[in-house]
């Protein structure tokens, strides 16, 4: 099939499994255009996943936490007939059940860290569209219908000035979304820096200048352009929850290369900006001479003075464990948060901001229990399978650990909102997972995973 991935890094690695080599090229092409056209690149993701079912079947059957997944989802249906509204609830299924089935073939469709490198790669060079859709809603006024031979096509969400007003959302519609998978790339950007600056440079000619550049130099140059502008969309989201797992993620590669130098500037940095925004009257006021207002007032919610205690996140966080405690077991059944707390509040929201709660107060806490068990289990084989290789070898590791890292960063910001109802972002959460526990299973295989 025709390599339309030619230009982006490691484009023609060949799938270790021979008889996988379509469905992964499929899901190249559909990961490179599903963050900007969701619509179209959903197709190739799909064909890659029914060609993996068939080509793998009896793989996919032995590995034991896919029917632990089965088992849960049989629990969910059966726990959904006692909710307010079955339909409804059964209906919001459709956020978790259809991803059991990609997250099966996924995990093993990924077997290799060339795979996750690659993947990496293409994550960063299919969020520049998006990242420039972006800045032109924000600076130029971009937004409305694609308009197709004088017909509006609505199939983008970008709202001119951005949406919130003033806040970057892109394709993605609303500013917490765009804020999730824009710190989900920064962190694949920081990691493939790393791992390019930890390998060996290859020697290119230029010729428009016919000198040599290595490689290496190139790509380093195009992911530090590529962080810059990642930094700059992650601010104008003005998602709180994106601020801290930038922060939180480049602190972490700055400790895993011990660059301490730079852990000690970006910790003043950001002492400061804090300090301004929490820090006692006779210390935060000089500090917020320095610090944007922008930063500290969006921090302590003073950027917001008006808003209703009703719509604050703690407010939510009480009414669902409220509902979780009055129906322990069976829960109030999905999409039954919104009604319930408008009938409470008057105001709609569609979710507790919270994926425990939701869980918890929507298919009650065994369910909870079992379903953050499970990708707990994941994440901590893939942990321990990070630690276990010798210290010497933890460079060549380094894209295993971005993975790790993008997908505890993903967690974390669904901690404060819930985005399972966008498909590309419930996607690339189990793409995330998927890659962790693919990497898991050929290590159970081999020791070879290079």
């Amino acid at each position: 099939m025709l390599n339309i991935l030619s230009l982006i890094p490691g484009a023609n690695w060949r799938h270790p499994n021979s008889h996988l080599q379509n469905a992964w090229n499929l899901s190249k092409v559909g990961i490179l255009i599903f963050p900007i056209f969701p619509a179209i690149g959903v197709f190739p993701i799909l064909a890659a996943l029914i060609i993996t079912w068939i080509k793998s079947t009896s793989e996919i059957l032995s590995h034991r936490i896919n029917l632990y997944f089965g088992l849960w989802s049989l629990w969910s249906i059966f726990v959904s007939l006692f909710a307010i509204d079955p339909c409804e609830s059964l209906l919001g299924l459709l956020n978790f059940l259809p991803y059991f089935i990609f997250f099966a073939a996924y995990s093993v469709l990924i077997q290799t860290l060339e795979q996750l490198r690659q993947l990496a790669w293409i994550f960063v060079v299919s969020a520049i569209p998006v990242i420039l859709v972006g800045f032109g809603e924000l600076w130029l006024g971009w937004g409305g219908d694609l308009v197709i031979w004088n017909t509006p096509v609505h199939i983008w969400l970008v709202t001119p000035g951005g949406f919130p007003t003033g806040r970057m959302a892109s394709v993605f519609g609303y500013a917490n979304e765009f804020g999730q998978y824009i710190q989900m790339v920064f962190i694949f950007a920081i990691g493939l820096w790393v791992d390019t600056w930890q390998n060996k440079p290859s020697m290119v000619k230029a010729s428009f200048a016919n000198v040599s550049i290595s490689r290496k130099s190139l790509k380093l140059i195009y992911l530090t352009v590529f962080m810059i502008s990642c930094t700059i969309a992650i601010v104008f989201t003005s998602s709180r929850a994106a601020w801290i797992g930038a922060i939180a993620s480049t602190l972490i590669f700055t400790v895993y290369q011990a660059w301490y130098w730079l852990l000690g500037m970006v910790s003043i940095l950001m002492a400061i900006v804090f300090s301004s925004a929490y820090a006692p009257t006779p210390i935060k006021e000089p500090l917020r001479v320095i610090v944007p207002r922008y930063f500290w007032a969006r921090i302590t919610d003073e950027m917001y003075p008006d808003r209703p205690e009703k719509m604050t996140r703690m407010v939510q966080w009480e009414f669902a464990w409220k509902l979780t405690i009055d129906r322990p077991i069976t829960g109030w059944g999905l999409q039954s948060f919104g009604k319930l707390y408008q009938a409470q509040s008057q105001m709609w929201f569609g979710h507790p901001h919270n994926l425990i709660l939701m869980i918890s107060s929507n298919l009650g806490i065994p369910a909870t229990i079992f379903f953050m068990g499970l990708i707990g289990w994941i994440v901590a084989k893939s942990v321990i399978l990070f630690l276990y290789f010798p210290i010497q070898w933890r460079h060549s590791l380094t894209i295993f650990f971005t993975f790790i890292i993008a997908f505890f960063g993903f967690m974390l910001s669904q901690m404060s909102n819930v985005t399972i109802a966008d498909l590309r972002l419930n996607t690339f959460a189990w793409l995330l997972l998927s890659s962790l526990c693919g990497l898991f299973y050929q290590s159970q295989q081999s020791e070879k995973l290079i």
